[in-house]
């Protein structure tokens, strides 16, 4: 899986080129920076497909509708639907953020049990699973080949609690590479 970071304002948003699917999205208002970073990648934002919010937070959900309004389809996952109205609650006017729509053709509604299953039609390989510890509707994309996507998953201070399970699910799955919301790449047994 070719795999492009086209993040910016120090945060990452990871490009699956051979799926189309763009795993985070962005600040809301900050879609010219998206399409700069994209441009710079020689990547045509017109040609992905889908998004994939790995929380519902403001850097990671917040170009999510407008994205569905140039075509790309939103991938939503049952743990996290009590939370994108939330997502608005977060906002003041000047942040331009326009509310996500869950009730729109755009949006594709998926149980994780059925994830694995959806992501095959997407030529990707892998499944999504609930990782809560940043917040209640954390996912993570993980891939067959060694990659998994944990959007802002904090490294675990204890051996015990939420944040430390959460990474014992994703260790169990043989990942050989982290791709952070924030910083570096790095190995799951970093720490």
């Amino acid at each position: 899986m070719n795999i492009v970071n086209v993040g910016y304002d120090s945060t990452n948003y990871y490009f699956l080129a051979d799926a189309k699917l763009l795993v985070d999205v962005g600040f809301p208002g900050t879609l010219p920076k998206l399409q700069h970073q994209c441009k710079r990648m020689s990547i045509n934002l017109g040609d992905l497909k889908h998004l994939l919010c790995t929380h519902y937070h403001p850097d990671h959900a917040g170009l999510a509708q407008e994205l569905k309004r140039i075509g790309l389809k939103h991938i939503v996952i049952d743990t996290q639907i009590s939370a994108v109205p939330i997502l608005k609650t977060y906002m003041k006017p000047q942040n331009n953020y326009v509310d996500i729509d869950l009730a729109d053709k755009m949006t594709l509604k998926i149980t994780l049990e059925k994830s694995r299953e959806f992501l095959v039609r997407l030529g990707i390989r892998g499944e999504i699973i609930s990782t809560p510890g940043h917040s209640d509707d954390s996912v993570t994309l993980i891939l067959d080949s060694g990659a998994a996507f944990t959007g802002d998953l904090p490294r675990p201070l204890e051996e015990h609690g939420t944040v430390f399970e959460s990474w014992q699910k994703i260790r169990a799955f043989n990942v050989k590479t982290v791709y952070p919301g924030h910083g570096p790449n790095i190995s799951p047994n970093h720490f």
